[in-house]
């Protein structure tokens, strides 16, 4: 896929990242993504993708069969820490990440091939006041995937609590 100008001249401050370039906005433009999480959670991340120029963001609402390059999955109501608990596993995705909007607010990064936290699907606490810092945060995370950034990006997880950040890498 080659970018047109009409790209070019919309996505240019990304295109300028250092890491991303051309070659990263096509493959965000070719990317396909699951969301997942209550309404009011995804909507701010949902714009951002598609104004950053994901090809193709499914919810869990108009879902559809099919291979993702990503699953982002917003975690702030115990409804939809339950959707998550039973899609995972079900789908051919690239990469997950898992941002948990209570507190602690936390941000999973789970490669294809690797297990999430079982701390990233217990039962939901207090929202963070964090929350949608952390939901954002976990944009970026998906913003960098799919732009071929990070090409096999490590397990992790990254903690908030307010005053700290803690990443913990899980080999």
């Amino acid at each position: 896929m080659t970018l047109t100008d009409a790209q070019i001249d919309r996505y240019s401050r990304q295109i300028i990242v250092p890491h991303v370039g051309g070659r990263g906005q096509e493959h965000i433009l070719a990317a396909r993504m699951l969301l997942v999480g209550d309404a009011r959670d995804i909507d701010t991340p949902r714009a951002y993708l598609a104004g950053a120029g994901v090809g193709t963001i499914v919810t869990v609402a108009d879902e559809s069969p099919g291979r993702f390059d990503l699953a982002l999955a917003i975690i702030g109501t115990e409804a939809a820490r339950k959707i998550l608990n039973e899609m995972f596993g079900n789908r051919d995705v690239q990469a997950l990440i898992v941002a948990r909007l209570d507190a602690p607010g936390r941000i999973a990064v789970v490669p294809h091939g690797h297990s999430v936290d079982a701390s990233m699907l217990t039962e939901v606490g207090t929202r963070s006041e964090a929350a949608d810092f952390i939901a954002m945060l976990a944009t970026a995370e998906a913003f960098k995937l799919l732009a071929g950034y990070d090409e096999s990006p490590s397990p992790a997880t990254i903690e908030f609590d307010g005053y700290a950040t803690t990443v913990r890498v899980h080999l």
